[in-house]
Formats: C-alpha cells, structure tokens, sequence
C-alpha cells in the first residue's frame, strides 16, 4: 500500500535559506561570477580553484565535480543565465544546490550525474520582483539516496510573486517531491508556475505540486523500484490545470489530489490519462475539486515526453531526450522487449551478471547511466554498481541474473530475486586429469556452486571466492558465476575448459600477475570508508592477505578503481605508479612493492 504522506504545510521548514542554504561547515561555495560569465559564452577552458572543481571536456558543456562529503552550492543572480554545465555527484554523500532568487534569471542544459545526499532542494527558486524565469532542459533522473525526504528536485520558495516556466525536466527518486512548487500561493507571495513536457518517477510525496498554474504535456510514474507519490497534488488555494498529461501511478497512490490542510483547490483535467487503480484515482481534501474536462481517459502509460533529456549529458550538452518510452505492442515487430534494472545501493558495490536469450542494449531509463567500459558480449553481461543504476533492454527471455552485492534488479518495473532468474552459476570449469597428480587453485570474481558433498567427494577445500584441489585421472567440473581470474597449477598439469572450450592455464592467470599490492583495510575503524585510486599500469582485485576479499568494485578501463570497505579489508594487485589515491574514512592504506618477488 502507499504511504500517505503527514501533511507537511507549506509555511514550515520551507523557507529558501532553510532549503538552499544550510551551511553547515561542508559547504564549498562555487564562484559563480567567474563560471555565470563564462558559461553563456561558450566552453570553459581551464578553470581552476573552484569548490568542487570545474573542468572542460571535449564537450559542449562544462564540468564540475563535487567531491565525497562535499556540498557545493551555485549561485544565479538576477537576469544570469546558468546554462550547459554537468554536475558531477557520482562521490559518495555528494551534495549539490542551484539557488536562484532574484529575477529574470535562467537555468538551462544542466544534468546533474549520480545521486545526491540532499536534504534539501537540489534546485531552489524564485523570481521575487513579479517578472518571469525559467528552467529547462535539466536532468536529475539519476535520483537521491535512499532516506526519508533526502532528496527534494525544484523547490519554489514562498517569497515567488512572478512567473516560473518549467519545460523538459528529468526528475526521478526523490525523497521530498520532485516538483515542489506550491508555497508560493498556500502560505507567500502569490506567483504561479507552468509545468511542460517533464518527467517525473517514483518520488515521494508528488510528483507535481503546485499552488496556480499548469501541468502540460508530463508523465508522472509509479513502480515498485521506489517511493510512491501523488501524481498531481495542487496545494491550496488556486487554480491547476492538467492537460495532455499520462499519471502512471499504477494503483499505488493516488493520480490527483485537489486541497489540503484545510484549505480547498481547484483542478481541471482535461485530455490526460490517469489511474484509478488506488481508491479510483482522485481525492478531494477540504473541499477541493477535480472537474473532469473532455478527452480524458484511464490507460496513462510510462513515456518520455519528447525533448525531455533522459542522461546528464544529454541536458549538458542541450540534446533532446527520446521521444516517448513506447509500450504498446508494435504491430510492425515481433520483438518481444524487456527492460532489466540494476539498482545500486550505497551500503555497497554490487558485481552483477547476466545472459539474455536475444540481442541486449545498455539503456538511460529511470535515470541509469551508460558505463563506456561495460563488457557486453553476445547477450552476456558483466557490470558493477554503487550509489548509481545501470539499465539494459533486451529480447527474449533473461536466462541469469547474478548479483554479488546489495543491489536489487527489476524488469519491466517489477522487483526479482536473482535467485529465481536461470542458474545462479553459469558457468563451469572442467579440469581433466591426464594420469598424473595435478594440484591447483581457482579464484573467480563471483561465487562458486559447490555443495558440501561435493568438495567432500572431489576432497576440494573452499575459502570465499577460491577453491583449492587436485585431480589424477578423474574430470572435475566446478561451477561458477562471475569471471574466472586465477587459474595456478602449483603441482602438474591438467586440461583445463572453460564453458566448453579448452583455455591455457597461463592466459587465465595473465592477468593477476602484477608486481604489486594496495590493501585498504578497514576492520579496525568503526565506520565504513571509501576510497579511490588510479593505477598507470594495470589493476585487479586480489584475496592478498587472510581475509582480503576479491571485491572488483569498480575497476574502470583496467587502472581505475572506486570503492567502499566496511568491516573488511579490499585488495588489489597493480602494476606502475598510484595516482590520485583518495580516502573518506579511517581506513588504513598499506602499499607494497615487487611483492612476488619477496
């Protein structure tokens, strides 16, 4: 069931200071003179000593990074404009705010990449001189962290006595409204808001909340990945109109919501399609009302208004978003389409795994983003997440699913246990003996299927992610998930398959047989810690030192890694130079060189 929410009134807690301004000694304020100037006018090249640091790529926007436990906060002054910029918060507690209070201002082409740890607004506004300003085409779909009310996507503060246009904004998995635009008619200065072709899921406790003004053109969606708000809530008093609108909030919450706390609203709907599976769909508080108007219908779907940006870059650099998340069977294909979601959690990095029966394609729904460095062969997937989310499309039928880690999967909105998605162990091992004694010992990135008869049997001896054995004349099959990454025979030899096909011992272990070793170890603080590092050479997560765990985290492009410890310890074999190690904890680094070699 829903939650219905404790009506919170717009007067309390909701003044902008309190939303866009609690320093509270983490705060690194942006120097916006320097960037405002600048970002109308083009790439910003060079520009150093920023709080969070602001860097060009090879893009038509910006980029500013906002470091772990930081929170950044960017100022927009009357009659500036904020344009083309990514926000980088992929750091963990990462934390962002855009202020804009004065009037005539702009805030456009703006994607904020990664979840934020806000608990407050992410975008703060008002125009208090009774002009007209405007915010479009932003994207925050990638969502907050989990936690009640972090995460609140546009706040419109009571002080509003103008007009704000909200055209093409992404804003998914908030924990405190997506647009929360309201207070300006229920407790200040009277000013209105207009709401087109924006997007909005599984947020908490609406999506579009408004005291005076329209909602245009605008998907509003509920699923079981996250929280459950109102479609439309329209805060007393005044006049909302929804209009060409889908209110997906498939029977978990009410579609629209007319008055509160005390005080009544007026909404006229007309050419929408909203859902009445929860308590039929609308409520009238205080005697608010809902006018149904013409063209109205009940089968909302789950689309994409067009030019709405579904992926930070996409908002940075200006570009469009899809035209609509289509689901209507397509009389011109027989392609039968799933969308799989691995949700990221920030307890922990999650190894996943999959096989698809047909053709499989990385996605940005429900804010996920494209990992260029994601090994996608054949239908067969290997990835890994944190405080972030991966999507994928594929055809046919998901014949595994592996997760190793505190991350959850849905598909087509609907949560599954890995467990009960094909064989939890895809892959086998074969070792055939030819006669002679042969000792060895696997390692693997995931997890081994093996029963306790059976290493009893096969007198195999298992330590987490590494079993240990010998074969004479017998064929040993191991089953696994994950990727094999050492294969030793420290006694004899064996042939050895992989899935069916033969594979030298020696091209297995290539890879683990770095010189040196980092370990992050955290068993001795009394709080997890996150770290990061670069390598010049390679890197590979090892099991060096007992209890080490084999944990790839995030191993990006072979040499840069990412990672949270928290009553364990992480180990990575690498070879060259360690650049830019990072540390957000009380977690001991022990570096070791030529280690093999002692």
């Amino acid at each position: 069931m829903a939650r219905d929410a404790t009506v919170l009134d717009d007067s309390d807690s909701t003044d902008s200071a309190a939303r866009t301004r609690d320093n509270d000694g983490k705060t690194g304020l942006l120097h916006r003179r320097g960037y405002l100037q600048l970002a109308g006018a083009g790439a910003l090249a060079g520009a150093a000593g920023f709080g969070g640091g602001v860097s060009a790529e090879e893009t038509d926007y910006d980029v500013m990074t906002v470091g772990a436990g930081q929170r950044e906060v960017v100022d927009v002054d009357s009659n500036e404009t904020l344009e083309n910029l990514l926000i980088d918060c992929t750091a963990n507690n990462a934390q962002v705010v855009i202020a804009a209070h004065g009037t005539n201002w702009t805030i456009r082409n703006v994607g904020i990449r990664g979840r934020v740890s806000n608990n407050d607004a992410i975008i703060g506004v008002s125009d208090r001189q009774g002009n007209t300003s405007r915010i479009e085409n932003v994207y925050i779909g990638d969502g907050a962290t989990d936690g009640h009310r972090v995460g609140l996507g546009i706040w419109v503060a009571p002080q509003h006595s103008g007009h704000i246009d909200i055209d093409r904004v992404n804003i998914q998995e908030m924990g405190d409204n997506s647009f929360y635009c309201s207070a300006p008619m229920h407790s200040g200065a009277g000013g209105t808001v207009d709401i087109s072709n924006s997007y909005s899921r599984d947020s908490w406790v609406s999506h579009f909340r408004l005291g005076e003004g329209t909602v245009s053109n605008c998907t509003a969606v509920n699923t079981s990945a996250r929280d459950d708000g109102r479609g439309v809530w329209a805060w007393a008093p005044g006049d909302v109109i929804v209009e060409d609108s889908h209110l997906a909030t498939g029977g978990r919450h009410y579609a629209i919501v007319a008055g509160a706390n005390g005080r009544g609203s007026s909404v006229r709907v007309r050419d929408t399609e909203y859902d009445t599976g929860f308590n039929g769909g609308f409520r009238e508080v205080a005697n608010g009302n809902v006018s149904l108007e013409s063209g109205n219908g009940t089968n909302p779907e789950d689309r994409m208004p067009d030019g709405c940006p579904t992926s930070a870059e996409e908002a940075a650099a200006g570009e469009g978003g899809e035209a609509e998340i289509e689901q209507d069977d397509d009389d011109d294909t027989d392609r039968d389409e799933h969308l799989l979601v691995i949700h990221g959690d920030d307890s922990g990095v999650t190894h996943y795994e999959f096989q698809a029966a047909g053709a499989v394609e990385p996605s940005t729904d429900e804010g996920a983003t494209i990992d260029d460095d994601l090994v996608l062969e054949d239908g067969h997937v290997r990835g890994t997440v944190a405080n972030w989310r991966d999507a994928f499309r594929f055809e046919g039928d998901l014949e595994q699913l592996t997760l190793d880690g505190p991350a959850r999967a849905s598909i087509d909105g609907t949560e599954v246990d890995a467990d009960d998605v094909g064989d939890a162990y895809p892959n086998t091992l074969e070792i055939d003996g030819d006669g002679e004694p042969a000792s060895f010992e696997c390692t693997v990135e995931g997890a081994f299927g093996l029963e306790d008869d059976e290493l009893e049997d096969d007198a195999l001896v298992l330590s987490g992610s590494t079993v240990q054995g010998s074969v004479t004349e017998s064929t040993l099959e191991v089953p696994f998930s994950g990727q094999l990454s050492d294969l030793t025979f420290t006694d004899g030899a064996a042939t050895v398959r992989l899935n069916g096909e033969e594979v030298d011992p020696e091209d297995v272990s290539a890879k683990t047989q770095l010189p040196h070793v980092i370990v992050i170890d955290n068993t001795e603080a009394s709080d997890s810690s996150v770290y990061s590092f670069e390598a010049t050479g390679g890197v590979v997560a090892s099991a060096f030192r007992d209890g080490g765990s084999i944990d790839e985290d995030e191993v990006t492009a072979g040499r840069r890694v990412r990672g949270i410890v928290d009553t364990w310890l992480d180990a990575y074999w690498f070879d060259g130079r360690l650049e830019d190690v990072t540390l957000l904890g009380d977690a001991e680094i022990d570096v070791r060189y030529n280690v093999r070699e002692q």
